[in-house]
């Protein structure tokens, strides 16, 4: 393959990573949004922080099945081809793990220092700034970690 297919398909897989991410950032915040509504006291920041875990983990789950099926499937039936193909499929999945969970650490720190430090300072509402702030820091982090070590054999 030359560089310019491989830098036309690595930015399209891009282009499907960013769009994988923003549904995930849908379904993060929806399920964050509806258990604050309903479960979460707002003014208690561990229950905050294990809603942000829970909408996360629907999240990741969302995240695995479109990353494995659109944006990375030629790499996933690459890795999950052959003899041991039950077992690296197993493996794929817990990378995708330990890559999501990496990328959640990183995604609650920004969550706390903004909905915490920030809120000291706006005196208001901050949760919106942190979920965007959170989300963000994130993104850059699942997309290599996942493109060059999750999907390669």
């Amino acid at each position: 393959m030359n560089k310019l297919t491989n830098k036309t398909e690595s930015l399209l897989q891009f282009v499907k990573f960013a769009l994988v991410g923003v549904t995930n950032t849908a379904v993060d915040w929806v399920v964050f949004f509806l258990l604050k509504a309903t479960l979460i006291d707002p003014d208690v920041q561990m229950e905050k922080n294990i809603g942000k875990a829970v909408s996360f983990f629907v999240a990741m789950l969302n995240s695995y099945l479109w990353n494995t099926i659109w944006t990375f499937k030629k790499e996933y039936q690459n890795v999950t081809s052959g003899v041991d193909a039950k077992k690296q499929k197993g493996a794929v999945f817990l990378k995708f793990a330990l890559a999501s969970i990496v990328g959640w650490g990183i995604n609650v720190f920004f969550y706390n220092l903004v909905s915490t430090k920030v809120s000291y300072l706006l005196f208001g509402e901050v949760d919106t700034l942190a979920l965007v702030v959170a989300s963000g820091s994130a993104i850059v982090w699942n997309f290599f970690s996942n493109k060059f070590w999750t999907y390669k054999k």
